[in-house]
């Protein structure tokens, strides 16, 4: 189906949103580990936002019967992005600025070329030069101890192979989910199904690590509730939201503009906030790793 040429003003300003609240949420998550174990966030923000949207799904006449074979699709998508994608995100935070995570979590596009390569879909040159660019630019950010937080120099490479492992489950949960043609529900219906699985294998192993249990909300400050509350209800509700209504009202190709927006915005919002440092090396990096993901995403293809 072909999308609208032109774009309302309404579609625009969801877009716009899209950026700005994708782009903050890495952000939130390292305001928040000031205050919660990095566990703790990841289970709790899925678990709220998971229960919330299976409530919309199934209030709002969303839901849908599942085949087993999706069923199965979905579950382990849960694991794939949440539990994996999203704990070691969080994990990573510790030690890793949020702007230099934002960037390295936007290679996404890059991995789902080598893993729609591997299952039979060659690349077209241009693909294979713009995946080149990107991964000289991450060997370039991996190679940069100093831009760790300052004083966790030592947790580097360990938040660097977190962040590794991050953005490969990540993008194996949407490689694996478009490879089975399991895309055809409701996002509400998805995205709850999903982030509720991934939350309670997380709450477990934070039980398990005694994170949970280290956690007294009684003390928690009112900067670490209101952060709390944006990134559940407004980072994953509200992006997944727009990001849903997107993928109809645009080109894919265009609704796809957000993993290059969205480092940019990440990355001069942790300046301006947090004061992480916007060094040269770091901004070189990232342009290669940007422009690569431009290169691909802007590819047009021809219609049969």
């Amino acid at each position: 189906m072909n999308k609208k040429e032109s774009i309302s003003l309404v579609t625009m300003l969801a877009l716009g949103g899209l950026y700005l609240i994708w782009g903050s949420t890495f952000l939130s998550v390292r305001i928040l580990l000031e205050f919660l174990p990095p566990l703790v966030i990841s289970f709790s923000r899925n678990l709220v936002a998971g229960l919330l949207f299976l409530v919309w799904s199934i209030l709002g006449g969303h839901w849908q019967k599942i085949s087993f074979q999706h069923w199965k699709v979905h579950l382990l998508a849960g694991v794939l992005l949440i539990t994996l994608g999203n704990g070691f995100m969080a994990l990573a935070g510790q030690s890793i600025p949020s702007g230099l995570s934002s960037v390295f979590m936007a290679v996404g596009p890059l991995l789902l070329i080598i893993f729609f390569w591997i299952s039979g879909r060659k690349p077209t040159n241009r693909k294979l030069l713009g995946t080149l660019i990107g991964f000289l630019g991450i060997i370039l950010l991996a190679s940069q101890k100093n831009l760790a937080i300052p004083g966790k120099e030592i947790d580097f490479y360990r938040g660097m192979g977190f962040l590794l492992i991050a953005v490969v489950a990540w993008n194996l949960g949407v490689f694996y989910i478009q490879f089975m043609k399991a895309n055809t529900y409701h996002f509400t219906q998805v995205c709850g199904i999903q982030m509720t699985t991934g939350g309670l294998i997380l709450l477990g192993i934070a039980l398990f690590r005694g994170d949970a249990q280290s956690v007294v909300i009684s003390e928690l400050p009112l900067k670490a509730i209101y952060v709390f509350t944006y990134l559940a209800l407004i980072g994953s509700m509200v992006g997944f939201g727009l990001f849903g209504y997107l993928s109809k009202a645009l080109d894919a190709t265009l609704v796809s503009t957000y993993t290059y927006v969205n480092p940019i915005i990440a990355l001069f919002l942790g300046n301006i906030i947090l004061g992480e440092s916007l060094s040269s090396i770091l901004l070189f990096a990232s342009s290669l790793i940007l422009s690569a993901v431009l290169l691909i995403t802007t590819e047009k293809t021809s219609s049969k």
